[in-house]
């Protein structure tokens, strides 16, 4: 969705009908206002903590707070583990956090006159993945004015890079992921 792009939100007044239709594009609404106040205003990266080590065969990732390039706040609210990369045919690999949604908390609906009984989802919960790949997401993106300019498209946000040396895998204090100040 481009900057530019007009949002549409409903007109409730008295006596009008509320549907489904109109409850959905209101969240929809407040939704895409928040994602692109973050994009223009604050661009992607991490806002705290995320901080990344590397241990015991395991890549550690502190709590924190980042932005995606689409607006979406990343919240990764306890400590997560993962292993280290098993191939040692790169020697650079990427820490990478993705938003994602699920459908959650399955409700059955009320069946109506003349149609089948559907299952729909009562809640939808925000969350992320955390991997590691040799693909680095913050690449070819621009930073203007000591902030990174977000592209507006889904993709992970890469927070470390990793290095293999002789004896293991370590993070590389050279890399630097993108920050919101």
């Amino acid at each position: 969705m481009s900057e530019s792009s007009s949002l549409k939100r409903p007109h409730f007044f008295s006596g009008k009908l509320v549907t489904t239709e109109d409850l959905e594009l209101e969240q929809q609404y407040a939704r895409e206002k928040l994602k692109r106040h973050n994009r223009t205003l604050h661009g992607f990266g991490i806002v705290s903590g995320l901080k990344v080590s590397v241990g015991s065969g395991q890549i550690v990732v502190e709590p924190g707070l980042a932005l995606d390039c689409e607006g979406n706040e990343v919240i990764v609210d306890t400590e997560q583990s993962i292993l280290t990369p098993a191939s040692f045919d790169k020697r650079n690999w990427f820490v990478n956090v993705r938003f994602v949604e699920w459908d959650d908390d399955k409700d059955e609906a009320l069946p109506t006159y003349g149609s089948e009984e559907v299952c729909n989802a009562a809640t939808i919960t925000e969350g992320f993945i955390l991997a590691v790949s040799v693909e680095n997401h913050n690449r070819n993106h621009r930073h203007l004015r000591a902030r990174w300019l977000a592209c507006g498209r889904p993709h992970a946000l890469t927070i470390a890079k990793l290095k293999h040396t002789s004896q293991a895998w370590r993070v590389d204090r050279g890399y630097r992921a993108p920050s919101i100040k």
